[in-house]
């Protein structure tokens, strides 16, 4: 946490963070809400928090959502330390740690793009509409990552502000406060969901496909047993054990 973002008001200070931190996750989605919310962006815009839109076999989970004049941009917050690898097109990315510890998490540029065509069906739009930001935390270096594309911005949650405030100020406004109203509105029946739906979501993860939401079935490997999707070989998801 800097004091120089804290003193701009781009993140929260000690006493906030105190009262917000019950976990590194919760406590990221929060940084980066303070920072979109607390008067630091220009236009006219809705932000919407913790959207639990339907699949037809589930939910899925957007962290941040902003419906902006200029655009709608949708966040997948990533509190990891350490540094990041990964390419666009590969399935995981890689966790380094200085003890040696390297982990692998799913590609968050594939995760939010299939909350993205999620999200375009809901509001009968096009995917094309969206753009996708992927926030890492500060305690991070990304070693290696791809550029930023008209889609996809990937950033540390410091930097996050001054890459939006570039892509806001490349663009002219194309959608009236009505027509973001209208897209506020039916939202909202997406929030403020109750804990047993929310582990209710939780549990689905366990079993549901992310990228198409079929039944996840156990399978043996050359590398030993793992999760895979039921709708293989139109879809190719895997899953560690």
């Amino acid at each position: 946490m800097g004091l120089l973002e804290i003193l701009k008001g781009e993140q929260p200070g000690p006493i906030r963070a105190l009262l917000h931190y019950k976990d590194a996750g919760q406590f990221g989605e929060y940084s980066t809400e303070f920072a979109l919310t607390n008067h630091n962006l220009e236009g006219y815009f809705y932000v919407l928090k913790n959207l639990y839109l339907p699949t037809g076999s589930g939910t899925i989970e957007i962290d941040l959502l902003m419906l902006h004049e200029k655009g709608i941009f949708v966040f997948e917050s990533k509190n990891y330390s350490g540094w990041i690898f990964g390419e666009a097109d590969q399935r995981y990315w890689t966790q380094s740690l200085r003890n040696g510890d390297r982990n692998q998490f799913y590609n968050p540029i594939r995760q939010n793009a299939s909350h993205i065509r999620v999200l375009a069906g809901f509001l009968d739009m096009s995917v094309c509409d969206f753009t996708s930001l992927i926030v890492f935390s500060e305690r991070c270096t990304l070693k290696k990552v791809p550029q930023d594309t008209g889609e996809t911005v990937i950033v540390r949650r410091p930097d996050m502000l001054r890459r939006l405030r570039i892509l806001l100020n490349a663009r002219g406004s194309v959608y009236s406060p009505e027509r973001l109203g209208q897209m506020a509105d039916k939202l909202q029946s997406c929030t403020g969901k109750s804990e047993k739906e929310k582990r209710e979501h939780v549990e689905n993860l366990k079993t549901k496909c992310p990228l198409c939401g079929s039944r996840l079935v156990l399978r043996d490997g050359r590398y030993g047993r793992f999760y895979g999707c039921s709708a293989y070989p139109k879809c190719r998801y895997t899953r560690k054990l």
